[in-house]
């Protein structure tokens, strides 16, 4: 069982972690390291490990914000600005082919990856997660009235079709708030 100082680091170093978003992942590494390392030195010179010596410590070490801040500008890490075709990106996906039939779709999929928004795999979950958006669990909805579907697993099929877009979008719009992007390379 973890004492209420190592919880009081791990918690630390956890926030530090989420705020380096943005930062490239082998700075954020060895951010993070360092700092971990810098933490066992002083906590090893302490007397005894008390919470309110291990707060004193982190205290001093400064807000896992501010150091991020730090990092991405010594990084080069600017923040992003989302902007108004990020959003038509994400709607098009979604409803696209119901606003413009056949063409909305693409649209948004042309959007989705001009953007920098999101990383590539990203854009191939947003592309290849039930192409068309809610154009085709709406048309099966339609064709489960036929005979070939039993309407049991039609209404399935439609259910999980139906989702399967909202949760992408969902998905896209949680990871573009991420906020920062890489400097070009």
């Amino acid at each position: 069982m973890k004492s209420t100082a190592d919880k009081l680091v791990d918690d630390y170093l956890k926030r530090l972690n989420r705020e380096l978003a943005g930062v490239p992942q082998a700075r954020r590494i060895e951010l993070v390291q360092e700092i971990s390392e810098h933490i066992a030195e002083a906590r090893a010179g302490l007397e005894g490990e008390s919470e309110a010596e291990i707060r004193t410590l982190l205290d001093r070490l400064g807000d896992p914000a501010e150091i991020a801040a730090e990092a991405r500008a010594r990084f080069g890490v600017r923040p992003r600005q989302n902007n108004w075709l990020d959003i038509a990106a994400l709607v098009l996906l979604l409803v696209g082919g119901l606003i413009l039939p056949v063409i909305g779709w693409f649209v948004g999929v042309v959007l989705l990856w001009v953007s920098s928004a999101w990383t590539t795999g990203e854009k191939l979950i947003g592309t290849l997660v039930v192409p068309g958006g809610l154009v085709l669990p709406l048309g099966l909805v339609v064709a489960a009235a036929s005979p070939p579907l039993t309407p049991i697993l039609g209404a399935a099929l439609a259910i999980l079709l139906f989702l399967a877009p909202l949760l992408t979008v969902a998905f896209l719009a949680h990871r573009m708030r991420r906020g920062d992007v890489a400097p070009a390379v």
